[in-house]
């Protein structure tokens, strides 16, 4: 027992011997003032830039830690990189060798600094442009290189901080925090390959006209497939997104759902909408997507679906929105499109509304041009309040209980193509009918014949309101009033469509005074000739 435990200490004697000799190796070959002078000058000719290193401290069981390394703007004062601390980890058999071998990196607190300056360059611009350039020789004896080889198939980024600001203000400023990990390796032509990857978002912060949108979650991914899990905060609303990339690397599929509780839908179609030309100044041209930019979105694959249990929109609410998406060589389909909605402001009513849409996904002008689809909305009973149509047909009319109607139910039917919606549809109560049938483009401007049916107990309100015009009635004493809105949706007008007029007239005089010569005939034959009768006839229809 004696003799093995004299062993052990032997043993014990000699590990640690044979330890503090490596460790004696290991910080003279590798020493802070062999591997500056190494790094340095390469780095600052790669970059252009000044680069700054603190201190590099070599570690038998560590490795290699290097503090304090900074890359500087081109101004050499304010940094545009630094990292608080990197750990280059490396195998010990080859060192003995005296070849420096790097299996995992690990860089601990990076931040960078990126700016998009006024004329369009970014900070990092003159980098990328910058070609390779042979370090300065130093004065004194050039230190004897260290073959180098990185094999490093892990790579660990801790606490990671990125700045994006944008001195034009096109673009939102964005801050990141985040912590990451991969595994990979290197393929024989020089591609990397990833074996597996873990990004942790603590926040992505950006402020997109006024509104604050903060994003967290994870992302993982492997050699073929990125799966992300991530929560997104605008205002009060929080949106869930689930998605699944497939063959990111060459032609992305990708399946993406989003949820949310509640949306406020103003908000977010103020946040997609652009910017107003400031006057004076006219608005800016859209950049051209480049050929390559293009070609990626015809490779695009997605699909998926969004739903939301509630959405705002000023003062309406929709509820049980569904809709389902494809993207597919560069054309984006909605199909179907549902929802059921409500409201308690100027139009108040319930409903539903079903339909599809489909556009090609490039610059807006062109999802603008190519916007296509079909919807039908159903409504119950509801009441109109404040619109300026319906004032603006109360005084044409004369009737002052159109000006903020009720109505029973109502159907209409959109079709949008051509950069117009087509309209036509229905509201309806016992007293009144108003039937729109006409277009609306995207410039908000209105070409909406309307045709308005009042009932008897309605229509005895119009005379000496209507210029002395008379209208023909259907077969249950309605009166049919063509009209015609006009103008934009901002500032519409309402005023009888003269050429419906027209074509009333001809269609429904024959029948009235048909109707009006039979009736005097049947009760006094003695009257004169229907010759005379229909010119009197004609002078009472038009109300001279």
């Amino acid at each position: 027992m004696k003799k093995l435990f004299k062993i052990a200490i032997v043993l014990v004697g000699i590990l640690v011997l044979l330890l503090v000799g490596l460790t004696l190796f290991v910080k003279s070959y590798l020493s802070s003032d062999r591997l500056k002078p190494m790094i340095l000058p390469k780095a600052e000719a790669a970059t252009g830039r000044k680069v700054l290193l603190d201190e590099i401290n070599v570690s038998l069981f560590k490795g290699i830690v290097a503090k304090g390394l900074s890359i500087k703007e081109k101004d050499g004062e304010r940094d545009f990189m630094k990292i608080e601390r990197f750990v280059f980890s490396y195998r010990l058999a080859p060192l003995l060798k005296k070849q420096l071998v790097i299996n995992k990196i690990e860089i601990v607190s990076p931040s960078f600094f990126v700016k998009k300056e006024r004329d369009g360059r970014y900070n990092f611009s003159d980098i990328m442009e910058q070609g390779f350039q042979e370090p300065k020789k130093p004065a004194g004896p050039e230190p004897q290189a260290i073959p180098v080889s990185i094999v490093a198939n892990r790579l660990f980024i801790r606490d990671a901080r990125v700045t994006f600001v944008d001195e034009g203000k096109e673009l939102p400023d964005v801050s990141i925090a985040l912590s990451a990990e991969f595994k990979g390796s290197v393929e024989k032509d020089g591609a990397p390959r990833m074996e597996f990857g873990l990004i942790s978002l603590k926040e992505i912060k950006a402020n997109l006209k006024g509104k604050e949108i903060k994003v967290s979650g994870k992302i993982d991914m492997d050699a073929k497939t990125v799966r992300a899990n991530l929560q997104t905060v605008i205002g009060k609303d929080n949106i869930e997104l689930s998605a699944t990339v497939n063959n990111y690397r060459s032609a992305p599929d990708i399946v993406a759902n989003l949820h949310a509780k509640s949306l406020d839908l103003e908000q977010l179609m103020g946040l997609s909408g652009e910017e107003k030309a400031e006057e004076g100044k006219p608005r800016k041209k859209e950049k051209k997507k480049e050929p390559a930019e293009g070609d990626m979105m015809k490779k695009l694959k997605a699909s998926g679906q969004i739903t939301a249990d509630k959405g705002i929109y000023q003062d309406y609410i929709i509820k049980d929105l569904r809709l389902q998406y494809q993207i597919a060589k560069g054309v984006l389909k909605v199909e179907p499109l549902g929802l059921q909605f409500s409201g308690e402001g100027n139009f108040t009513t319930d409903g539903s509304l079903n339909g599809n849409l489909q556009c090609v996904m490039d610059e807006s002008s062109t999802i603008q041009k190519t916007l296509k689809g079909m919807a039908v909305a159903k409504i119950g009973k509801g009441a109109i309040k404040q619109s300026q149509i319906f004032d603006a047909i109360a005084l044409l009319t004369g009737i002052p209980s159109l000006k903020n109607p009720s109505f029973d139910e109502g159907l209409f039917n959109f079709d949008v193509k051509n950069e117009k919606v087509f309209l036509d549809g229905w509201i309806q109560s016992p007293l009144y009918k108003i039937s729109p049938k006409g277009t609306v483009d995207f410039e908000k401007r209105l070409e909406i014949p309307t045709e308005l049916k009042l009932s008897p107990n309605l229509s005895g309100n119009l005379k000496g309101s209507t210029g002395g015009i008379k209208f023909i009635e259907d077969e249950q004493g309605w009166k049919i009033i063509p009209l015609r809105i006009k103008g934009t949706t901002d500032k519409p007008s309402v005023n009888f469509d003269a050429e419906a007029l027209s074509k009333q007239f001809g269609h429904g005089l024959q029948k009235e005074i048909e109707k009006r010569l039979f009736e005097r005939t049947d009760k006094d034959p003695g009257k004169p000739s229907g010759k005379t009768k229909s010119k009197d006839i004609l002078q009472e229809f038009f109300g001279k």
